[in-house]
């Protein structure tokens, strides 16, 4: 049986006065008196407790286990004494005796553990009822986080096996795993790595994605991040990695030093260092320097995979018009609408217009572009169908 401890009991219920026995006690009992009535009356004479509502007194008083056994057991002694007898008779005395009226061991489903004798006042008496619903719930949020932290120390593969069960693509996942396991990358945390085991088999690494995602969002503390670089394929640290771009073929890289000089040979290359890159760097890159919009978003979803940003990036999402074709766009920034606003302006022939935002992340955008899709002209634009300015037209503005 579950345990509580008499402090947890004072905590949680208003009132409650506690008793010591002094050790002496157990000495002068009177062998007339059964041991719990001597414990009421004891309490009573010597003031331990109020005597209002005595007539009650032994339906409020709770002992700890340790105690109720040291009172069964002179329970025992008195009846031996008394009645002349042990063993199977003497247990049936002590059943047929007073001992009904004697002290509760439990609240709820908890059992009180120590030596403690706790007095529950009548005006605590719902306080009480609620303690192991209370108790209860206390017990299990601190179950589940420990069975979260148990879970968390297991690795992707180990996670996976508890997913065979699935009817869908994680699912798929595991069972390759289960079906290969001297193949699979059992004892690695790391995506790249996981990753070969797919080779260049595309759907299979797709899967992999949904899987490996869904596991970093339960437990993103399982994951160090790491970077991969993109010429030498080296592993190392998210501070030593730098995030580069071509201001010729405007590609995007992540390079070591060694490769970045190697490649400034040849070609006109910027860097940052890649510690620290937000999605509004990125957006910034598409921005200033005409990056595309795929490569970044590519990029972005790379850095979830390693680690290096969270899966959900909370930001906005906007829906802009051009005033000449009445295209409208759909899109996400994590930074200020009316800055995206103005980047895009530069860009654009024709003048834009806002039409609404709403918050939002980058997988509600994308849930849009799907939603809409049948009226996707290219890219995020999207013709100005009725059922899209329906949508716009009761949006919450930020």
């Amino acid at each position: 049986m579950r345990k509580c401890t008499p402090q947890e009991i004072i905590k949680m219920v208003p009132d409650v006065q506690t008793v010591i026995l002094p050790d002496h006690w157990f000495d002068n009992l009177s062998d007339k008196l059964d041991v719990f009535n001597s414990l009421y009356e004891w309490m009573l004479e010597k003031g331990r407790v109020s005597s209002e509502n005595k007539e009650t007194l032994h339906n409020r008083t709770y002992v700890g286990d340790k105690l109720y056994n040291k009172l069964l057991a002179a329970e025992k002694k008195r009846l031996n004494k008394k009645l002349k007898i042990k063993g199977d008779d003497l247990d049936r005395a002590v059943s047929w005796s007073d001992i009904n009226a004697g002290p509760r061991t439990e609240i709820g489903y908890y059992k009180i553990c120590g030596d403690t004798i706790l007095v529950i006042p009548e005006s605590s008496r719902k306080a009480l009822g609620e303690f192991s619903i209370n108790f209860n719930r206390k017990e299990r949020d601190t179950s589940i986080k420990k069975i979260r932290a148990n879970a968390a120390g297991a690795t992707f593969y180990q996670w996976l096996l508890s997913q065979i069960e699935r009817p869908d693509r994680v699912g798929d996942v595991a069972r390759d795993a289960e079906n290969r396991e001297e193949e699979f990358p059992r004892e690695s945390n790391q995506y790249e790595e996981i990753k070969s085991f797919y080779g260049a088999y595309t759907p299979g690494i797709e899967s992999l994605k949904e899987g490996w995602l869904e596991y970093l969002q339960q437990y993103p503390e399982r994951m160090q991040p790491y970077a991969w670089c993109s010429e030498c394929s080296k592993k190392m640290d998210v501070q030593d990695a730098l995030l580069a771009w071509s201001s010729e073929s405007l590609e995007l890289y992540i390079l070591d030093v060694t490769c970045l000089n190697k490649y400034k040979r040849f070609d006109k290359i910027m860097s940052r260092h890649l510690s620290g890159v937000t999605h509004v760097d990125l957006e910034e890159l598409v921005e200033k320097y005409g990056v595309s919009e795929l490569d970044t978003e590519d990029m972005i979803e790379t850095f979830k995979l390693w680690g290096i940003m969270p899966i959900v990036i909370e930001g906005c999402v906007y829906f802009i018009m051009s005033e000449k074709t009445h295209a409208i766009k759909i899109g996400f920034t994590a930074g200020l609408v009316e800055k995206r606003l103005s980047s895009l302006q530069t860009a654009h022939p024709y003048k834009l217009q806002l039409l609404a935002t709403t918050s939002g992340t980058v997988e509600y955008e994308k849930s849009l572009h799907k939603r809409f899709g049948n009226f996707r002209l290219e890219g995020e634009w999207f013709e100005p169908h009725p059922d899209l300015l329906a949508f716009i037209s009761v949006l919450p503005n930020l």
